[in-house]
């Protein structure tokens, strides 16, 4: 893994202004205001974004066919942090499974969260549904930032820094 690696600014741009969206919608910003809206639908295009970067302009390896899910990747992965291999630029196969995950459930709490102001019937449910995936969401961003820090331990390599 080359020392220097950086992920482009498009990336580095989307993901932290996404995270800075993600966590104000909750602790600054009243859940049933007009800007909770605007920064969910924010949010949803600039996931949208980002895969069309990625099938679109994007270098490697922040292609979206470089952010491959592989099973089959991760016992080879876990052996590289076994034995504190750096591996390659970019996610890892594990890495590759949070990255599409968390886009999707980026995505189903903007669509629920848009659901909520219409008059489809199921209004209290889709709440719910929102909830729980705004809840699992912190969840795994706390997975996703424990994860990174273990994996710049074990490979010695600062992970948080080809981000900033």
């Amino acid at each position: 893994m080359s020392k220097k690696f950086q992920w482009p600014r498009t990336v580095q741009l989307i993901h932290w202004t996404v995270a800075l969206l993600f966590f104000s919608n909750h602790f600054l910003i009243d859940g049933y205001s007009e800007y909770h809206a605007y920064s969910g639908w924010v949010i949803l295009a600039l996931v949208g974004l980002r895969l069309l970067y990625g099938v679109t302009f994007a270098p490697a390896p922040a292609r979206l066919g470089d952010i491959k899910p592989s099973f089959s990747g991760i016992k080879q992965h876990l052996h590289e942090l076994k034995t504190r291999q750096q591996g390659e630029n970019g996610h890892n196969p594990m890495g590759a499974i949070a990255v599409w995950l968390m886009w999707i459930a980026l995505a189903l709490a903007a669509f629920t969260g848009w659901l909520q102001d219409t008059d489809f019937g199921f209004e209290h449910n889709v709440y719910e549904w929102h909830s729980m995936l705004v809840n699992g969401l912190y969840y795994f961003v706390g997975l996703h930032l424990l994860a990174v820090f273990i994996t710049s331990w074990l490979t010695r390599r600062n992970l948080v820094k080809t981000m900033l």
